[in-house]
């Protein structure tokens, strides 16, 4: 009756191609802070004391006071007004992650805890590894109080002084980590 075949449901290869394209494409443009590659490269050479040494950073890793000197994308013009309106004492420490905002407010076990427990509500699930569910809370509250709604799959890349900060608060059993993960959605900026 029914003669299909598994090619009935593979796309054509061209347009896997194009999907394939599309995606990557978004990948580059979501991990993107800095407006062109030069102030990326420049960017990931500053360091603001409390960044972890280069060579423990991924390619489009940077330091928070690289915000404040280069051109930026809109995620980072995004991240930087957030800093600016957000921030205690700006400019009196040498990292972000010293200011009373980061230190009272986001990076504390409330704040995580809080987060954790609204993502098992929303999501019906609870997390298996603690450190690592106060870890993806914490980027949550950082985001959202910085940020505010981004919308669902859009994402942005924090500071490697903010991440390094989080992953020394509650690190992993194992020492791996995640990383930046892009949004397996497509969303059109």
């Amino acid at each position: 009756m029914f003669d299909l075949q598994m090619d009935d449901f593979l796309p054509n290869p061209q347009d896997a191609a194009k999907i394939m394209a599309r995606f990557n494409a978004k990948q580059v443009k979501e991990q993107k802070v800095f407006v062109d590659d030069d102030d990326l490269e420049k960017a990931s050479e500053y360091s603001c004391t409390v960044c972890p040494s280069r060579e423990r950073l991924d390619r489009h890793d940077y330091c928070c006071k690289s915000l404040f000197l280069y051109p930026l994308n809109k995620r980072g013009k995004m991240l930087k007004d957030g800093l600016d309106s957000k921030l205690k004492e700006r400019g009196s420490s040498p990292c972000i992650t010293m200011d009373k905002l980061f230190c009272e407010r986001l990076i504390t076990e409330v704040s995580a805890e809080a987060a954790v427990a609204l993502h098992a509500y929303q999501n019906g699930h609870e997390a298996k590894d603690p450190n690592e569910a106060l870890r993806y809370g914490c980027y949550r509250v950082i985001v959202a109080t910085l940020l505010g709604p981004l919308g669902k799959g859009v994402r942005v890349r924090l500071p490697a002084c903010v991440v390094d900060a989080v992953r020394t608060k509650w690190p992993s059993a194992n020492g791996l980590y995640t990383g930046f993960k892009t949004s397996d959605l497509f969303d059109e900026e």
